[in-house]
């Protein structure tokens, strides 16, 4: 499947804050924070989702 630039940005984007919000899960674990952290990690995750399908639908290159 080939994706333009601005499909890869928005993937890396999300990745990072996902990557984020994970590690502070495992550092902090047994914390209502981490806790927080993890649904976060979660949410964000079906949001990066969304936004890449909907990015997929009304890119013409990717489309």
């Amino acid at each position: 499947m080939k994706t333009c630039r601005r499909f890869t940005r928005i993937k890396a984007d999300f990745e990072q804050d996902i990557r984020f919000l994970r590690n502070y899960s495992e550092c902090h674990q047994g914390t209502a924070a981490a806790k927080a952290s993890a649904k976060n990690a979660h949410s964000t995750k079906q949001r990066m989702a969304k936004a890449l399908s909907r990015h997929f639908e009304k890119c013409p290159e990717c489309g």
